[in-house]
C-alpha cells in the first residue's frame, strides 16, 4: 500500500512529517508515563484519590433492588418500543408518540446521569463534568428537533407542485441556466450542457460561467450553441462569478447547476410553480449523487448504506421547510432574480455564498421552498483527503454566517423557530469538540486511571443502556431511514480531528483563506493509498488502546506484580473505549482510498443489444454501463482478438453507438466484450446521458436499509476489513 506523506524534500520524495512523528512519540511516552505512575501509587494520580472511596446511594425510588425489574423491564420495553414503531403508521400522531417516549427515556437517564459526576478529586471532577455537559448539550441539538419533527411531511411539497405544474406550462417564465465552473474537465461541463439542453422547458437559455477562462470551454459553448460568460478578474470567487452574470443575463428565474451535476429533464416542470407566489425566492432540492461518498467506496458498502448528506436533505431540511428556515446548498436550485438584484445579489464576503445568501434572503423578509424530490444527480468526492476539504470549506462558511452581525442580522430579524434552527447550526459546529471528548476522555480514564461516571454497571444497565437502545434505533425509524446514529458517529469521527485544527486556525480570524476553495472533481489514482496526514488519530488511539488494555489486563496474567486495584465505573469505561475502538478502527479503514483508475462511472445497466462487426452480428445484453463504454455479454463466442470498429445498437431506446472492441474475455461462462465508445453524434450523446443519470434509471434511486441491517453493515466493514484484506 502506498503512503501518501505531508511533506516533500529537495528531491522530489515525499516524507512523513516531523509532528506526525512527535505526536506518536508523544503519545507512547505519555502511556508508559501514566502506567508507571498509576502502578507506582504517585499520590497525584493514585486511584483512591482520583476516585470515589465508596458507592453513592441513590434516593430510595432510583435504587436497582430488581434486576428482573429495575433492569431488564427497562431493556425489554426500549426493545419493544424500537421494534413496535415500525408497526406505526407515518402520521403526526405516530411521530409525536415515538418524541414523548424517546424523551421520556432521555429525562430519566440525565436525571440518573446527574448522581454520577465524579467529585473525589478537582481533577476528576473537571474531566467528568465537561464529559457530562458535551453529553447534554450533544443531545439538546437533538432536542432542538423534537417540535419540528412532528411536521415531517415529504409529500406535502411534491403534491403542491403536481398542482402548480399548470400554472408553470401556462406563464412559462424566462429561465437562465447557470452552469459555473473553474477547472473542471471539459468532460463534465458537457455532460452538463447537455443534460441541461434535455430539460422539457421551451422558455430557457444556458450559460457556461468560465472562472477559468479557457478557451476550449469557449469553443465547447459554442459547439453546443449555449452562451459563454467570462469576467476579467477572479474576485470574490464563486460568489462573484454569480453576481457577474447576475449583471449579464435576464431572465426572470435563475438555476443553478455546479457543472458536476446532471439535471433532469422535468427539473423546471415541478420547480417554477412555487413562484407563482411572489414572496418566493428560492426553491431548494435535494443533492443526490451517483457515485459512492469515499467512506461507503472503501469499506466495500457501495450499494448498500445512503450517503452522510442524506439525513441533511432528506429530513433536516424537510422540518425546517414549514418554519421559512430552508438552507441554500449552491447547486440543483430555482431562484427569483428580482430578490436576488433585491439583497445586492450574491454574498460575497464568505468562503462559500449559498448558506449566506439564503440566510441574507431570509433576513429580508423573502419564502424559501424546499420540495423533497429528487431532480438532478451529482458527483460526490472520491478521496478522503477532498471530502475533508469540501466539509472544512462548508464549515468555515457557517461560522462566518454567525460572525457577520451587520451582513447577516439573524438574531435581530428572523422569527423564533427561525432562530431555533441557526442555534441548532451553531450549536452543530461545536460537534467536533464534542466528538474529540467521547474519544478522548474514556481513552485518558483507562491511562489514568479515573472514572467518568461514577456509577455501578447494574444502574448504568438500568438508565444507561435503555436510552442508548431508544437513541440507536428509534430515530431511524422517525426519519423513514436517513439516520443512523452509529454511522453518524463514524462520520463524526472522521471530521472530528481536521475540524478541530481548522477551528483553531480560524478562531481569532473567521474570514482567513486556510486550505482548498475549490472541490478536486476528476480524479485519478492507480494505487491504494493511505494518507497519513489524516489518518494519524485513528492510528494512536489504537496503538495506546491496545497498550493499556495489555498493561492493565494482559501483564498481569503473567506477573502479578502488574496487579492493581480496580475503580468503581472502570468496567463502564472499558466497554465505551471497547466501543470507540471498533470506530476508530472502521475510520481507518475508510481513510484506506481504494484505486480510481476510470474516468468515468460504470452501472449495472442490462440492455438487450446487438454488436455488429464487419457485417456480423452478435445479441447479448449489457453488463455496465459509461459515458464511455460498455461491457457486452454474450452466449455464443464473439468476435476474434483484437481491436476492432463496429456498431453497438440498443433497441429498446434507438440507440446506434460507435464502438471500438478492446478486449474479449469471459464471466459466468459467458463471453465478455470489453467496448470503447467512438465519438457519437450529440442526439445520441445526450441520449445516452439521459438512459445512465435519468430519473428512470433504478441504480440511481435512494438506498434504504432498516436500523438493523445499517448496524450488522457496521460491524461486517469490522470483520472483513475490505481494505486490508482486499486491497486493489
Amino acid at each position: 500500500m502506498k503512503l501518501l506523506h505531508s511533506l516533500t524534500d529537495t528531491t522530489g520524495n515525499t516524507r512523513i512529517s516531523p509532528w506526525v512523528w512527535m505526536v506518536l512519540l508523544l503519545s507512547g511516552a505519555s502511556l508508559v508515563f501514566a502506567v508507571l505512575l498509576a502502578n507506582l501509587q504517585f499520590s497525584v494520580v493514585a486511584i483512591g484519590l482520583l476516585n470515589p472511596l465508596s458507592f453513592r446511594v441513590l434516593p430510595e425510588l432510583w435504587q436497582v433492588r430488581d434486576v428482573w425489574v429495575d433492569v431488564l423491564l427497562p431493556l425489554a420495553l426500549a426493545v419493544g418500543i424500537c421494534l413496535g414503531a415500525n408497526l406505526l403508521p407515518r402520521r403526526p400522531a405516530s411521530y409525536l408518540l415515538a418524541t414523548v417516549l424517546l424523551s421520556a427515556f432521555a429525562i430519566r437517564y440525565f436525571i440518573w446521569r446527574a448522581t454520577t459526576i465524579n467529585t473525589a478529586h478537582p481533577a476528576s471532577l473537571v474531566f467528568s463534568l465537561i464529559f457530562f455537559l458535551c453529553e447534554f448539550t450533544y443531545l439538546f441539538t437533538s432536542a432542538l428537533q423534537f417540535y419540528p419533527s412532528l411536521k415531517y411531511r415529504p409529500e406535502q411539497r411534491r403534491r403542491q407542485a403536481d398542482q402548480l405544474l399548470a400554472w408553470a406550462k401556462e406563464h412559462q417564465p424566462s429561465v437562465d441556466l447557470w452552469i459555473p465552473t473553474y477547472n473542471e474537465s471539459p468532460r463534465m461541463i458537457r455532460r452538463c450542457i447537455m443534460a441541461c439542453a434535455n430539460i422539457q422547458y421551451t422558455n430557457k437559455t444556458i450559460y457556461v460561467l468560465d472562472d477559468g477562462h479557457r478557451p476550449a470551454i469557449a469553443a465547447l459553448a459554442q459547439e453546443h450553441g449555449v452562451q459563454y460568460l467570462s469576467r476579467p478578474d477572479n474576485l470574490h470567487r464563486k460568489a462573484g462569478n454569480l453576481n457577474y452574470a447576475l449583471a449579464h443575463s435576464h431572465g426572470d428565474l435563475i438555476a443553478v447547476f455546479d457543472c458536476d451535476f446532471i439535471p433532469f429533464s422535468r427539473f423546471l416542470d415541478r420547480t417554477v410553480g412555487f413562484f407563482k407566489d411572489p414572496k418566493v425566492a428560492l426553491v431548494q432540492t435535494p443533492q443526490h449523487y451517483f457515485n459512492s461518498d469515499f467512506h461507503n467506496r472503501n469499506l466495500g458498502l457501495d450499494v448498500l448504506v445512503p450517503d452522510d448528506m442524506d439525513y441533511f436533505f432528506r429530513y433536516v431540511q424537510v422540518i425546517r421547510d414549514p418554519f421559512n428556515a430552508v438552507v441554500c446548498c449552491g447547486t440543483s436550485y430555482l431562484a427569483r432574480r428580482s430578490a436576488l438584484e433585491g439583497i445586492g445579489g450574491y454574498v460575497t464576503h464568505c468562503i462559500v455564498e449559498d448558506n449566506q445568501t439564503g440566510t441574507r434572503l431570509l433576513t429580508r423578509g423573502w419564502r424559501m421552498v424546499y420540495l423533497d424530490e429528487i431532480l438532478s444527480l451529482g458527483e460526490v468526492p472520491r478521496t478522503f483527503r477532498d471530502y475533508l476539504e469540501q466539509r472544512l470549506r462548508w464549515m468555515q462558511g457557517n461560522v462566518q454566517v454567525f460572525t457577520s452581525p451587520k451582513e447577516l442580522p439573524i438574531w435581530k430579524t428572523l422569527n423564533f423557530w427561525q432562530k431555533v434552527f441557526y442555534l441548532n447550526l451553531f450549536l452543530s459546529l461545536l460537534t467536533p469538540v464534542f466528538r474529540a471528548v467521547y474519544i478522548i476522555f474514556p481513552l485518558m480514564s483507562m491511562l489514568i486511571g479515573f472514572t467518568l461516571i461514577a456509577a455501578p454497571p447494574v444502574e448504568y444497565m438500568a438508565y444507561g443502556l435503555p436510552f442508548v437502545i431508544m437513541l440507536y434505533f428509534l430515530p431511524s425509524w422517525q426519519t423513514n431511514g436517513h439516520y443512523f446514529h452509529f454511522w453518524t458517529e463514524v462520520y463524526e469521527s472522521l471530521f472530528c480531528f481536521p475540524a478541530l485544527k481548522r477551528m483553531s486556525q480560524i478562531l481569532f480570524r473567521p474570514f482567513r483563506s486556510v486550505g482548498s476553495l475549490v472541490t478536486n472533481k476528476d480524479v485519478n489514482n492507480p494505487r491504494q493509498t493511505l494518507d497519513l496526514r489524516f489518518a494519524w488519530p485513528f492510528l494512536t488511539y489504537l496503538f495506546l488502546f491496545v497498550g493499556v488494555l495489555i498493561l492493565n489486563y494482559g501483564l498481569p496474567l503473567l506477573d502479578i506484580r502488574w496487579s492493581r486495584s480496580l475503580f468503581e465505573g472502570e468496567s463502564l469505561m472499558l466497554a465505551w473505549n471497547l466501543y470507540n475502538g471498533i470506530l476508530m478502527f472502521i475510520c481507518l479503514l475508510a481513510c484506506i482510498d481504494k484505486p480510481i483508475r476510470r474516468q468515468a462511472d460504470r452501472f449495472p445497466l442490462g440492455l438487450v443489444a446487438c454488436l455488429e462487426v464487419e457485417g456480423t452480428e452478435y445479441w447479448g445484453i449489457t453488463n455496465d454501463v459509461s459515458e464511455q463504454g460498455a461491457s457486452l455479454l454474450l452466449n455464443d463466442p464473439g468476435p476474434g482478438q483484437g481491436e476492432s470498429l463496429g456498431l453497438l445498437r440498443v433497441p429498446q431506446y434507438h440507440l446506434e453507438l460507435p464502438v471500438r472492441l478492446m478486449r474479449t474475455s469471459r464471466l459466468r461462462q459467458h463471453h465478455l466484450l470489453g467496448l470503447n465508445f467512438e465519438m457519437p453524434a450529440r442526439e445520441t450523446e445526450a441520449a445516452l446521458i439521459q438512459l445512465i443519470y435519468g430519473e428512470n434509471a433504478w441504480f440511481q434511486k435512494v438506498k434504504r436499509v432498516g436500523s438493523i441491517e445499517a448496524l450488522f453493515l457496521l460491524l461486517g466493514s469490522v470483520v472483513r476489513a475490505e481494505p486490508i484484506l482486499r486491497r486493489s
